[in-house]
């Protein structure tokens, strides 16, 4: 573990210096709009306060972290980082009468915000990769939701507690050497079950309730005396946090349309001379509160593509099986040649939904909106819970997957968006969208 910390503590350093160095270059050139002399103590302040981020960072405990989410770091990352740099601007107010450089203290703090949590996100993906990322937990509980637990953790190695051992509760637990953590799997019920916790020999005990149970994030320990009490959060009824979340929608999303115009009318041109017909594909969809609207994208099948759907299905056991696993078919013979695999592979077919973001049909963030007939497949539940958000440009089965998640998943990601619903949450399935785009995985 001291190697990861040390890992994550010096590139936490590097990168910190490397905001400050960029800092200092704007400044300096903008000496011409600011003809104001930069010596080398107006900044070297700053250069000693910089150390003092990565101890804040390992107070609030992000070294090495094992066991938060991509969505807590990056808030946690965030919210020290604003804070450190507000007590440095508060210093040299209060303290040293502005003998700091303020511009390039607050050019600093920017960079830092947005590059520290970039960095973060890609020093765990190396540690991951190099196998050096996760501290060895047990995981305690019947052995069909312990196997549950257990893929679970598996399949999100990110979250760095790696199954070492697994016992039922009825068997006797010893001690796995140099493990601290054990993982009890709850099923219904057990919540109210006697304090056999008390016989297991680790430092921390974490209770797992079955997935879908309850909302994730945004939950806190309330003590009620002789009861636990858990308070979640519901971020969604906040009206203020709709207004943000919609004045965030409505500001970027008009910046990245005015951005993206020309984009739109070259690829609506080459759509239109490589497969005759409309450039546009709308379709309606269902939207916040079971509202229609008219959902616009750049055609990329052909015209006939409806029709041919039928028959595709009925005479290829592959595409029927596809089908059925996630309403998508791979290597769909509808999809035009070159130009539509480009645009849906790199997901540019979706850029005219900009417009449904600025009308208020859509959000940025939010579960996709969905043909009718995909939607059908959902639980009813999981239809009424999408209908309480905006549907989104991008969404989380989007960036964790995109045409490879089966329905099962697709729905389960869904409701934990809408339940765990925070403008972090957002922020980070948005900066996961652009790495899997760039990447081109996981479409079909």
């Amino acid at each position: 573990m001291a190697a990861v910390v040390a890992f994550l503590a010096i590139g936490d350093l590097m990168v910190l210096y490397g905001a400050l160095y960029c800092a200092v270059l704007i400044r300096t050139f903008a000496g011409q709009w600011f003809p104001i002399l930069i010596a080398p103590h107006v900044f070297a302040g700053v250069a000693m306060a910089v150390p003092l981020l990565p101890l804040a960072y390992a107070m609030a405990r992000l070294y090495p972290g094992y066991g938060l989410t991509g969505v807590e770091r990056l808030r946690k990352r965030v919210l020290v980082s604003c804070l450190c740099f507000g007590s440095m601007i508060l210093f040299d107010y209060l303290a040293q009468n502005g003998q700091w450089s303020r511009g390039i203290l607050l050019v600093t703090a920017a960079l830092s915000v947005l590059a520290i949590p970039v960095w973060d996100a890609l020093a765990r993906h190396l540690l991951v990769h190099w196998s050096w990322w996760g501290e060895a937990v047990v995981v305690v509980g019947p052995e069909s939701q312990r196997r549950q637990l257990v893929a679970a953790l598996t399949s999100h190695p990110e979250l760095g507690w790696l199954p070492a051992a697994e016992f039922d509760l009825a068997a006797v637990a010893e001690r796995v050497p140099d493990v601290d953590v054990a993982l009890v799997a709850l099923s219904r019920g057990m919540l109210g079950a006697p304090s056999w916790t008390d016989d297991l020999p680790y430092q921390r005990v974490v209770l797992v309730p079955e997935p879908g149970d309850m909302q994730t994030l945004w939950v806190s320990v309330r003590d009620l005396g002789t009861h636990l009490g858990l308070e979640m959060r519901r971020n969604l009824l906040v009206p203020w946090n709709q207004v943000v979340k919609r004045a965030l929608d409505l500001v970027f999303g008009t910046v990245a349309l005015i951005l993206a115009l020309p984009a739109i009318a070259v690829l609506a041109l080459l759509v239109f001379v490589v497969s005759p017909g409309p450039v546009f594909f709308s379709q309606v969809r269902e939207g916040l509160d079971n509202r229609p609207f008219r959902m616009w994208k750049l055609r990329t099948m052909r015209p006939d593509a409806d029709a041919m759907l039928g028959a595709l299905i009925a005479e290829s056991g592959e595409a029927r099986s596809d089908w059925n696993y996630s309403m998508k078919i791979r290597n769909d013979p509808r999809i035009i040649p070159v130009l539509g695999q480009f645009l849906r592979r790199f997901s540019i077919d979706e850029l005219p939904q900009l417009w449904n973001v600025v009308r208020g049909d859509m959000s940025l963030v939010g579960p996709r909106p969905l043909p009718h007939y995909h939607l059908s497949r959902f639980e009813p539940q999981t239809q009424h819970v999408r209908r309480r958000v905006r549907p989104g440009i991008t969404g989380l089965w989007q960036v964790s997957g995109r045409s490879s998640i089966p329905l099962a998943e697709q729905q389960r990601h869904d409701i934990y968006y809408v339940r765990n619903w925070s403008l972090w949450l957002d922020l980070y399935i948005l900066g996961r969208t652009v790495l899997v785009v760039l990447s081109g995985k996981g479409s079909w």
